[in-house]
């Protein structure tokens, strides 16, 4: 009765959890500082209008909004914009402290890169199409008392003497957005910040965790490329560090960041080995319990059976053993109603399993035996990853489950599953036109994940 309840209540809870995630308000009246702003067009990269932004005269050149009482207070915001460049190639974003100081950060609009840095910022820069990018700022906004959006020379320098008629940008939908932590409904859904925009990442060294250096780099790394949900390998952590465990996944939900403990090992998919990662479970429910309010999104397998030699010898054995093993885990997981999330290959549809006196698709079984799936899309084209992905999909869908489709960034063999060749930039225009059409398509699609963190790190742009 209680897995009926939790499948009736998921809808909901992505519901509540997409209202009540961030609170978020486009700042439409700004004082102009040397700057003339003259609306452009109806309909900019988010189809608000944007604007024409020139700048003259000498000096600093840029929007400012002064935050209100409300704005104000204490915990992370998050301030951002889309811009495009229309002749001035540098632009920054900026919080101004009580003190006066001004902390400013620079943006390349030609290039997509992300010049200095103030202290204090958490920085997130991504191409939307056409030349627009959104740049962000995440900070604590307790000694904040403004924000800007300016126009620089160069990298570095806000100060200097403009062309009007040269020195401008296209300036759209400037946001300032409070996250909020989900209500206690939405907390039982599944890697969701938002239910169909999930841009996961999968970690796989426990030290991100642990280390405070590695921690902070990771966090800035997400931000940058507008992460919000990470997949972290917790086997470590949970059997002795929960109380690092704890204060990262803190760290990550006051970063709007979803958590999903990540459990690995492909013999544990054979009977002798489950005690091995039921005992990793247990230990995930006693923590939840402890820290409740470090409570992760999900439990997540990594149990990758076809990588055991037994999965060629006896493919319907090992399959069973393995799906004996989600069911158990997700029964222990319903104490503290934690969903239970596997990695599963896009391949696995091909191969029929008997089960029960009767045979079935292997994706089918796993999809029924867990509350969401990372499906491992690893493709490099959208038309494949479109392909390979609509079974499982549909199969989702008709059975009201949830799903990310993931690639991969890995050097690789064949050159065809992975994005290392062809870079990031090529990758986040696939993944973006995968995205559209996913998830008006399927209500089952979460969004997009990526493997790994440490190659995604090393891919070229």
């Amino acid at each position: 009765m209680f897995k009926a309840l939790f499948r009736t209540s998921f809808f909901l809870a992505l519901i509540l959890l997409t209202v009540f995630h961030v609170q978020a308000e486009q700042l439409t009246e700004l004082r102009q500082n040397r700057v003339e702003m003259v609306g452009a067009g109806p309909a900019g990269p988010t189809n608000k209008t944007y604007y024409s932004v020139r700048a003259y005269g000498s000096g600093a050149h840029d929007a400012i909004h002064d935050l209100s009482a409300s704005q104000q207070g204490s915990g992370y915001r998050i301030f951002s914009a889309y811009m495009k460049d229309t002749g001035a190639r540098w632009v920054y974003l900026a919080t101004r402290l009580r003190s006066g100081e001004i902390r400013r950060t620079y943006f390349d609009l030609v290039t997509g890169g992300v010049g200095a840095r103030a202290p204090g910022h958490e920085v997130g820069f991504s191409a939307q199409g056409g030349g627009w990018y959104r740049a962000s700022l995440g900070f604590d906004v307790s000694n904040v008392t403004t924000v800007y959006v300016g126009i620089a020379q160069t990298n570095g320098v806000p100060f200097f003497t403009a062309n009007h008629g040269t020195d401008r940008i296209y300036l759209s939908d400037v946001r300032y957005e409070s996250p909020a932590a989900p209500p206690e409904a939405a907390r039982a859904a599944p890697s969701a910040p938002n239910a169909a925009a999930t841009r996961g990442l999968w970690v796989w060294k426990a030290d991100t965790v642990l280390n405070s250096q590695r921690r902070q780099e990771l966090f800035t790394f997400a931000a940058n490329r507008e992460l919000n949900a990470l997949y972290v390998d917790a086997r470590t952590p949970v059997l002795h560090n929960q109380g690092a465990l704890a204060e990262f996944i803190r760290m990550a939900k006051a970063r709007g960041i979803a958590v999903e403990l990540v459990f690995g090992k492909p013999e544990w998919a054979l009977y002798y080995n489950h005690h091995e990662v039921l005992t990793l479970v247990d230990q995930a429910v006693e923590f939840t319990r402890r820290y409740p309010d470090a409570r992760p999104n999900a439990v997540h397998f990594d149990i990758e059976a076809h990588l055991i030699h037994q999965w060629q010898g006896d493919r319907n054995s090992v399959a069973n053993q393995l799906i004996d093993l989600y069911q158990e885990a997700d029964r222990r997981l319903a104490a503290v109603s934690m969903p239970l999330v596997v990695d599963m290959p896009v391949w696995y549809d091909i191969h029929m399993v008997p089960r029960y006196g009767q045979s079935r698709p292997l994706h089918e079984w796993i999809i029924d035996a867990t509350d969401g799936v990372a499906l491992m899309d690893y493709r490099d084209t959208e038309a494949r990853i479109l392909a390979d992905a609509d079974t499982e999909l549909r199969y989702a869908n008709a059975t009201g489950k949830s799903m990310v489709v993931g690639v991969e960034t890995m050097c690789i063999e064949p050159a065809s599953i992975t994005f290392c060749q062809e870079g990031d930039g090529f990758m986040q225009s696939v993944l973006r036109s995968v995205n559209a059409r996913l998830r008006g398509q399927y209500s089952a699609y979460r969004g997009v994940a990526i493997h790994h963190y440490e190659d995604y790190r090393r891919l070229r742009p």
